[in-house]
């Protein structure tokens, strides 16, 4: 369970430009070379069940295919590796994050542009009325202190 419990597509690096929809589109484009998503490339990720993405080919940081820029290859599946062609996509079992993740949008929308509108004129009419009572302050004299009679 420990090697191939999980896919690869689960723990990728990569991850976040999937959930996102950034992928790259062909190799050496600026989104490859931005680490976009390989699986528009062909990336068999979504559909092998191996650590690669979290235990790396000895010890060695960034030494996989997905580490080097390249889509993965399926080696570790009987039905993928050398089944399918290099750069075809596969099919997703589960194309979206589960329901463990927080959720990327907010389930409720934010303050519409009425209530925006309205609390800028509240503040807007409570500034004004402090400039207004300063200005009064700063013409009133100043009380004498020790005035005598």
């Amino acid at each position: 369970m420990f090697a191939y419990g999980r896919t690869i597509h689960e723990d990728c690096p990569r991850r976040a430009h999937f959930d996102a929809g950034r992928f790259a589109g062909q190799f050496g484009d600026e989104n490859h070379r931005q680490g976009y998503c390989l699986y528009k490339l062909g990336c068999k990720g979504p559909a092998t069940h191996a650590n690669c993405s979290i235990k790396h080919f000895c010890e060695v940081p960034g030494a996989w295919p997905i580490g080097i820029g390249h889509p993965c290859v399926g080696c570790t599946e009987q039905q993928l590796a050398f089944q399918v062609p290099l750069h075809t996509t596969v099919d997703i079992e589960r194309p979206t994050p589960p329901d463990t993740y927080p959720p990327i949008h907010a389930d409720q929308p934010g303050p519409s542009p009425l209530e925006t509108g309205l609390g800028g004129a509240v503040v807007g009419a409570a500034l004004g009325a402090a400039y207004m009572h300063s200005r009064k302050l700063d013409k009133e004299p100043p009380a004498e202190a020790g005035k005598e009679e």
